[in-house]
């Protein structure tokens, strides 16, 4: 298969059954979770073939950076070229160049930039080594350096949250990277399967400030797949949020492929943030707060800390009920597809094993 076969591939043909991407218990699920990225890549070079010729007719004269775009892809094997178009900076540009009103010149400028970014070349990086997963090498995103991350960094900025990713020099990637790689030891140590979903779900981290401390301060962008913005914790602290987030990147990607409900603008009271929230986003919460909860689990019984055993038990007590109490509601008002019904069930299954502890 050639690249230029895929142009019209939008379907969703390789979809694994999305009931074992919700909480892995075996090699199995994660090699589901494989599959699941390799249809979202594939969605994401579609798109990325198809619009640079889109702006090509908007823009008067000749355009180097569809020229780049052209050659950057003939050079590319299939497999490389689903691993480009699925990159942070690359799906962000995606989401842009889609965007109602955007200037065909500035989106040609951005995608040159993004074309001639080394993102091999990050000052910083995490690995990801999880039994039976393929390991990974996860860049620390910065403004200014060696990989040209600016672009990617500028759009994590304009993102809806209050928080702003920090212009980190070399000293300081490093740093926030030896701690976020204390928390992927962590989860290597207590939830493999865990990370090894992670290692296919995270492409980059940028790093936030450390205001409220030991507390939970992450989040991710829809539109920059993989990306991964949180702040530097002990170990035990970010292992928990690696999951979290790579969930929320997971079913991100679900929702690039396929509709999980026929109702998608109903809403129902969400207990994460205790208010009524659209269907996708109280799914969101329930699927990421799953995978946080049995971390956390299986780290408290993993470890000999008695004050870490006492506090990973106090935020079970916290926020156990909450799943339980949101995939209630779900199921309540969902009108789920066939592939929702599936991920519905692998909901039902993940807080059922929540329940019996």
């Amino acid at each position: 298969m050639r690249v230029d076969d895929l142009t019209e591939d939008e379907s969703a043909a390789g979809l694994p059954d999305l009931a074992r991407i919700v909480l892995p218990r075996t090699p199995d699920d994660v090699r589901a979770n494989e599959r699941l990225h390799r249809v979202v890549a594939r969605h994401c070079l579609v798109r990325f073939l198809r619009a640079p010729r889109r702006l090509g007719d908007a823009v008067p004269g000749p355009a180097p950076a569809l020229a780049l775009a052209g050659e950057t892809l003939d050079a590319l094997e299939v497999d490389a070229a689903l691993d480009l178009a699925s990159r942070p900076d690359l799906t962000g540009w995606i989401w842009r160049s889609g965007v109602a009103g955007a200037d065909p010149v500035v989106l040609l400028a951005e995608l040159e930039s993004c074309l001639t970014r080394d993102a091999g070349a990050a000052v910083a990086r995490v690995v990801f080594t999880a039994p039976q997963a393929r390991r990974v090498s996860v860049p620390v995103l910065t403004r200014s350096g060696p990989d040209r991350g600016g672009l990617l960094f500028s759009w994590a900025a304009e993102s809806e949250s209050d928080e702003r990713p920090l212009d980190l020099d070399a000293s300081g990637a490093r740093a926030f990277a030896a701690r976020v790689q204390a928390g992927a030891d962590v989860l290597a140590d207590s939830r493999p399967l865990g990370l090894a979903m992670a290692s296919v779900d995270i492409r980059a981290f940028a790093a936030l400030s450390n205001r409220r401390g030991d507390r939970p301060l992450n989040f991710s962008v829809h539109g920059l797949r993989g990306l991964v913005l949180t702040s530097e914790r002990p170990g035990f602290v970010l292992a928990q949020p690696l999951v979290h987030e790579a969930t929320h990147q997971r079913f991100s990607g679900v929702l690039d492929c396929v509709a999980v409900v026929r109702n998608p603008r109903a809403r129902h009271y969400s207990p994460f943030v205790d208010a009524e929230r659209p269907l996708g986003h109280l799914l969101h919460g329930v699927l990421s707060f799953i995978s946080g909860l049995h971390a956390a689990r299986c780290r408290r019984e993993r470890t000999a800390d008695a004050r870490e055993q006492e506090r990973i038990g106090r935020h079970l007590t916290e926020r156990a009920a909450q799943p339980l109490l949101a995939e209630n509601n779900l199921t309540e008002v969902a009108e789920p597809t066939a592939e929702g019904a599936r991920l519905l069930a692998g909901c039902r299954e993940a807080v059922e094993c929540l329940r019996r502890g």
